[in-house]
């Protein structure tokens, strides 16, 4: 948090008229990616600001997409400006707990749809994160940050351009094979004539969604995984397993990656010519792949719904919570009580598809290594 000082000074004939000053208070928040568009929607409103704040985007044609967003609006009286730069869930809990930094757009940063050229960026501790699950969760299990959870945020699973055709449903079993650097089609079609390869997609150890579906699927959140990418032609990138422990920063990555077609691309795995891509990823980024061509897949042969969601038959959901650091100001407290009020805040803002308002929901769970319990 930091307070900047801006004077007009008047000057008239060879004398001084006066001084007129303003503090800006300045609030940084960082954390899931998935979370963005019920973030967006509750910072470029009334909801947080005395009336709609001016937003500053970068790094996406849709705003409330954007990975870097600024909102400049008067909160209770006074100047504010609330800078996000979305780092992942994990990534934003490490940063409140570790009282970290992380690059945000300067106040001469204008909007851009592009994420070819962004900024100009400044260096900022952080204030509050967004997190797709409990603390308790994450690399940081006792950082002493404080959290309300403001919404439900529903994932799914998805299939690339070029997949095999009878590939329609994933399985946790399926998934746990499949994420250690491939898995037989025939697995997952009962057809011993499918003899091509299934390969995982997915996010960084900075991810809540990550975090979500290693817990739901009972691999392991913390168990390393092998993971693929590839080039825009279907070319696994990286050797000499052609696999990696890492994963996308963000879920556009991860979109990005479904919409290459691998029908004719060389298995540089297990040999031979095309294999089926699977990935995991929120709803918005599920959206944005979808319109490159991919397919969305049941899970544990339910379809991601809202009313599935809703009523516990599908699992591959968290809970979204909004963290304060527990040394946080009194401007970062007073943004983080307007996001978590409940009504008003990001759970009444929440559009029922990317994220799922809490008084819709007719069961609970724990945490992502826990099942849903319908009330």
């Amino acid at each position: 948090m930091r307070i900047n000082t801006t004077i007009l000074a008047i000057g008239l004939g060879l004398g001084s008229a006066g001084l007129a000053g303003a503090q800006t208070h300045y609030v940084y928040l960082t954390g899931s990616t998935a979370a963005r568009n019920a973030v967006y929607a509750t910072l470029n409103s009334t909801a947080v600001f005395d009336a709609a704040p001016t937003a500053t985007t970068q790094g996406n044609s849709a705003p409330q997409k954007a990975n870097y967003m600024t909102f400049v609006g008067n909160i209770g009286g006074k100047p504010f400006s609330v800078k996000c730069d979305w780092s992942g869930s994990e990534g934003g809990i490490a940063d409140i707990a570790g009282n970290l930094s992380e690059n945000f757009l300067t106040d001469a940063a204008v909007t851009s749809l592009s994420s070819s050229s962004p900024g100009p960026f400044e260096s900022d501790v952080v204030d509050l994160a967004m997190a797709d699950a409990a603390v308790q969760f994450s690399k940081n299990p006792k950082g002493a940050i404080t959290g309300t959870e403001v919404c439900v945020i529903p994932f799914t699973f998805m299939k690339g351009v070029g997949s095999a055709a009878d590939l329609v449903n994933i399985t946790s079993a399926q998934f746990r094979q499949a994420i250690t650097g491939g898995a037989s089609l025939a697995l997952f079609t009962g057809n011993a004539a499918d003899t091509s390869f299934v390969y995982i997609t997915g996010r960084d150890d900075n991810s809540g969604t990550r975090v979500n579906v290693m817990g739901e699927t009972g691999y392991g959140i913390f168990t390393p995984v092998a993971q693929i990418e590839t080039d825009s032609s279907g070319n696994m990138m990286f050797g000499p397993t052609f696999t990696t422990e890492e994963g996308y920063p963000s879920g556009g990555g991860v979109a990005t990656q479904l919409g290459v077609n691998t029908s004719s691309a060389p298995d540089s795995i297990n040999g031979g010519t095309g294999y089926s891509v699977i990935g995991y990823l929120g709803i918005s980024d599920a959206l944005t792949a979808a319109g490159l061509g991919a397919t969305y897949l049941s899970f544990n042969g339910v379809m991601e719904s809202p009313t599935t969601v809703e009523q516990g038959q599908f699992t591959y959901w968290g809970n979204e919570y909004c963290y304060h650091k527990n040394t946080a100001s009194t401007d970062a407290l007073t943004v983080y009580g307007k996001l978590v009020a409940n009504p008003g805040g990001i759970t009444s803002k929440s559009d029922g598809t990317t994220t799922i308002d809490l008084g819709l929901m007719n069961c609970s769970r724990n945490g992502p290594t826990s099942d849903p319990i319908h009330f």
